[in-house]
């Protein structure tokens, strides 16, 4: 299998493909392909890209590739194309050339399965379905979309519609996607695990004593400090929530996006900005309760990195996150309103047992569906089915 996508970069998806890549290198040869490393420009550049190599891992390496480089001025020229859908093929049509010689030299000519991993509109995956198409591979893509902002538009869905699978993350991600237009029959649900370790009762007991928490209950938020995170919302809950519960505190990690933000008595709040992977771990592993009251989420794997440490989540109003949690047994689904997410927080932070039923819960669904091993699982009975169907014939039971 070769996986083209966002290689090494620091984010969801390439966390997704690093951990699917280590999980199917088991048992299966697998390469990836990207244009970027360790991360690449804030929004979409069709022109931008770094020096051709090869970054050895592990399990697997991954190749980065570049366009010819003639073609980098026409290359700036596509965000005009790419905005307008009457010049869409067009649009298609540069890129694969400028990026055909770079991307045929790094897909190995026995491949069996080209795994795309992020939307259409950032044409590498149109490159990538050329290759596959010219090798009789099949080729599948997993864009993570977040309804009306990322992974929804004409240019996605006429990807999406050309592959032989689309992996969704969830039911109401694969609803999303066929109201836009895409083939119901492609979409294969697959759900996410937690992309870093679990913590110990020492890494707990480190991180309340380094940053000087003693036994004060801690509410944690880890994501970019946006509204639509939920963010501000929870901020502006923290006078409700010192009122009831005078020496909670809320730790946050995550990338500055959006401030000003709604204040907070400083003596209420730890901010760790960008946290290391290793206190990310410590704090899971520390808190009381998890909460990210999110409006968009392609499926929400911070709840079930929560439940990985037992803890109890809220949520917001996501329809994802919805189908995710269950109500009331693995945590609690609130409208984003500071009053709600206050009574949420206040509720469990007051009850030692429902914390730790919800959490255990959590652990519980966690370990039985959201494993690498069982996502990985799914992934192989997906490209084996389209296998078997490009052969014409049916897979066996």
């Amino acid at each position: 299998m070769v996986s083209v996508g966002t290689a090494d970069c620091v984010g969801g998806l390439a966390s997704y493909m690093r951990f699917l890549g280590g999980e199917l290198a088991r048992e299966h040869s697998i390469s990836a392909v990207g244009r970027f490393h360790t991360g690449g420009p804030p929004r979409v550049d069709y022109a931008a890209y770094e020096q051709p190599r090869t970054i050895e891992h592990a399990h697997y390496n991954t190749r980065i590739i570049a366009p010819r480089p003639g073609y980098v001025p026409l290359l700036r020229q596509l965000p005009r194309f790419t905005s307008r859908p009457l010049l869409h093929r067009a649009a298609v049509t540069i890129f694969n050339r400028a990026y055909r010689d770079s991307m045929r030299e790094a897909i190995p000519e026995a491949v069996d399965v080209v795994h795309y991993v992020t939307t259409g509109f950032e044409l590498l995956g149109f490159s990538a379905l050329e290759q596959a198409r010219q090798r009789g591979a099949i080729f599948t893509v997993l864009p993570a979309a977040h309804p009306g902002t990322w992974g929804d538009s004409p240019l996605d869905i006429r990807l999406y519609n050309q592959s032989d699978a689309v992996f969704v993350l969830s039911e109401s991600e694969r609803d999303h996607l066929i109201a836009k237009g895409t083939n119901p029959s492609l979409l294969k649900v697959t759900g996410l695990a937690p992309a870093s370790a679990e913590g110990t009762v020492e890494d707990a007991e480190s991180f309340r004593s380094r940053h000087q928490l003693g036994n004060r209950p801690l509410i944690l938020f880890i994501g970019r400090k946006t509204p639509d995170k939920g963010y501000h919302t929870l901020r502006r809950a923290m006078a409700e929530i010192s009122q009831a519960i005078p020496d909670a505190c809320l730790v946050v990690i995550g990338p500055d996006r959006l401030p000003p933000y709604p204040p907070v008595d400083p003596s209420a709040i730890l901010d760790l900005d960008k946290a290391s992977e290793q206190e990310k771990v410590a704090a899971l592993a520390a808190c009381d309760v998890f909460c990210l009251p999110s409006t968009d989420e392609s499926f929400g794997i911070a709840y079930v990195e929560a439940w990985m440490h037992g803890k109890p989540v809220i949520g917001g109003p996501a329809p994802a996150v919805q189908e995710l949690i269950r109500q009331g047994v693995t945590g609690i689904c609130v409208p984003q309103d500071p009053g709600e997410v206050a009574g949420a927080v206040i509720k469990l932070l007051s009850d030692a047992p429902t914390r730790k039923r919800m959490g255990e819960a959590g652990r519980q669904l966690q370990q039985s569906q959201y494993t690498w091993k069982a996502v990985a699982q799914r992934h192989v009975e997906v490209f084996m089915e389209a296998i078997q169907k490009a052969k014409g014939s049916t897979p066996p039971p």
